[in-house]
């Protein structure tokens, strides 16, 4: 009775506890959602339009009617996040929260998943003769997700790279707990989500059919009907993700492509290894091999511990003055990988490590490597490892007193690093940042739109701060789809492509062959703005940098 009312009591307190780490989860999410990041992104406008455009219309700014793929700026991504954007942009408008709020909502349902994953994976842990419940192990690791900055700083944009990691953990849950009619739509919808997900996915669900093939053999009819009907869903999908416009955005952004100089400098060398007879330098500068070590290289900088726990200023997806991950968390990991490798089941150790190793693969072949938000994959393979190395510290602390001053000392840490999260993301990354999210671009639209009436024509530069002004000013005046449509729409939304629709132009400009006409305005980048021209008003950054220039005559 009283070991059945000492676990009554444990199981309560793990709800409390949870409920507590979800809500810490929900605030870092929710807080300031709508103006940090500060504005929003090139994506997230062409997100939220779209689905403006789509609920409206019908059709998105190219008039295509509920596209699979969103043509976007030529890049042809995936478009479910758009569909998900849908109904927040008819019950709250068009605006950041529409935009953003699918993505919170996935990830705070996402730190749930999480705990009942691990659980799924750690039922206990045994070390020194101490065993442990995985409920433990499982709050923990929900717990250093819910505070991760790098999970965090993606879970707050408008974008889908959160859906497609939404969907995965869901999909993993309940396919380990055979729930295979349940996995099946949440892996199908992963696939379509992301890029990363359309590598990842087949491989990832691979290697667990292959390690858990035992476990599944009872549900083997389950699996193959699942995977007719997935493959059979998703057929439209892969069609068009291997379509000439599908592969635009691996074109533009694969790593060979990137590195077409280094191909070209082997080659020569490798003429010269020909002309030598040298058998070592033709096998070394062989086109396959140089290409196996770009994408080798690639791959494995998403082990660099600098990149995971350090932040050389204005990082791509890292909030100022930290890494991805805690530095405090590293000593732990090694040690938690060393318990997952003598003290976890067999099954749950090859699992987690054919996750980490294929976590990058998708990122490995891309430019910008390491990507973190390519590689989001990667969570909460890391947390995990944090809380196995955390129990086992305290498994091998045997005077509680010490037990007690490691728990303290462990708490104060985290105290300072979420005080510093807090700090670093909502106050210094807006000031610091701005400028990646085109802030000044938002502001002089505004100001434009109020004072449109005053001038026969506007134009917008369209590079550098203005880039993409076009569909910028489309989202912040909500241009009527219909009216958009009817002009014309988007005919491209490529690099530096023009455009133009009722008395707004958006274009390059050469003030030394182009006269500011009377009754014009122009909004331009202040380096593009010539020295002796009289300046209407300027839009900074939020760090103080002057951005845009308005011009009129």
């Amino acid at each position: 009775m009283a070991n059945l009312l000492y676990d009554s009591l444990k199981v309560s307190m793990i709800k409390k506890l949870l409920f507590f780490v979800i809500v810490l989860g929900v605030f870092f999410r929710l807080y300031h959602l709508s103006s940090v990041p500060p504005s929003l992104s090139l994506d997230e406008v062409s997100i939220g339009y779209n689905a403006y455009s789509i609920l409206g219309t019908g059709a998105d700014e190219y008039g295509t009617r509920f596209p699979l793929l969103l043509r976007a700026y030529d890049d042809f991504r995936p478009a479910l996040y758009v569909y998900l954007v849908v109904p927040f942009v008819k019950f709250f408008g068009l605006n950041a929260l529409s935009v953003r709020l699918p993505s919170v909502i996935l990830s705070i349902v996402t730190l749930v998943a999480v705990f009942y994953l691990v659980r799924e994976l750690i039922p206990e842990v045994s070390l020194k003769k101490k065993r442990i419940s995985g409920e433990i192990i499982a709050l923990i690791s929900t717990f250093l997700l819910a505070i991760s900055p790098w999970h965090i700083y993606l879970s707050r944009l408008g974008h889908e790279v959160n859906a497609g990691f939404a969907f995965f953990i869901f999909g993993l849950l309940f396919l380990l707990k055979k729930k295979i009619y349940l996995a099946t739509p949440f892996i199908m919808l992963a696939f379509i989500s992301y890029q990363t997900e359309k590598i990842f996915i087949p491989l990832f669900f691979t290697a667990l059919i292959i390690i858990y093939w035992r476990d599944f053999v009872p549900y083997w009819k389950k699996l193959v009907l699942s995977f007719i009907i997935g493959v059979i869903v998703l057929a439209p999908f892969i069609t068009q993700s291997f379509s000439e416009e599908g592969l635009l955005r691996f074109r533009g952004t694969n790593i060979f492509t990137a590195n077409e100089e280094r191909f070209f400098a082997s080659a020569k060398k490798l003429m010269v290894a020909k002309n030598f007879n040298n058998l070592l330098d033709q096998v070394l500068y062989n086109r396959r091999i140089v290409a196996l070590d770009i994408v080798g290289e690639a791959y494995f900088s998403h082990f660099n511990p600098y990149w995971l726990f350090q932040n050389s200023g204005g990082e791509k997806h890292k909030v100022p003055f930290l890494g991805l991950l805690y530095i405090w968390e590293l000593p732990f990991i090694i040690l938690g990988s060393l318990v997952l490798c003598f003290f976890i089941n067999k099954k749950t150790r090859l699992l987690l490590i054919a996750w980490m190793l294929l976590a990058p693969l998708s990122s490995s072949i891309t430019t910008e490597a390491p990507h973190a938000m390519r590689s989001l994959v990667f969570l909460p393979t890391f947390q995990i490892l944090t809380a196995l190395g955390l129990y086992g510290v305290y498994a091998m602390i045997r005077n509680s007193f010490f037990q007690k001053a490691f728990m303290v000392s462990l708490g104060a840490i985290i105290i300072v690093s979420i005080n510093s999260l807090f700090i670093n993301y909502f106050s210094v990354f807006p000031k610091t940042q701005s400028a990646s999210f085109q802030y000044a671009l938002h502001q002089a639209i505004r100001y434009t739109l109020k004072n449109e009436s005053q001038y026969s024509k506007i134009v917008f530069s369209n590079q550098n701060n203005l880039y993409q002004s076009y569909m910028f000013y489309l989202f912040e005046s909500k241009y009527d789809p219909f009216l958009y449509q009817k002009q014309g729409g988007t005919k491209s939304g490529g690099f530096a492509e023009t455009h133009a629709f009722g008395k707004y132009e958006f274009r390059p400009v050469n003030f030394k062959k182009e006269p500011i006409n009377k009754g014009m305005l122009y909004i331009m980048n202040s380096i593009e703005t010539l020295e002796n021209q009289p300046k209407l008003k300027t839009f900074k950054n939020l760090d103080g940098t002057e951005a845009i220039n308005l011009l009129t005559n």
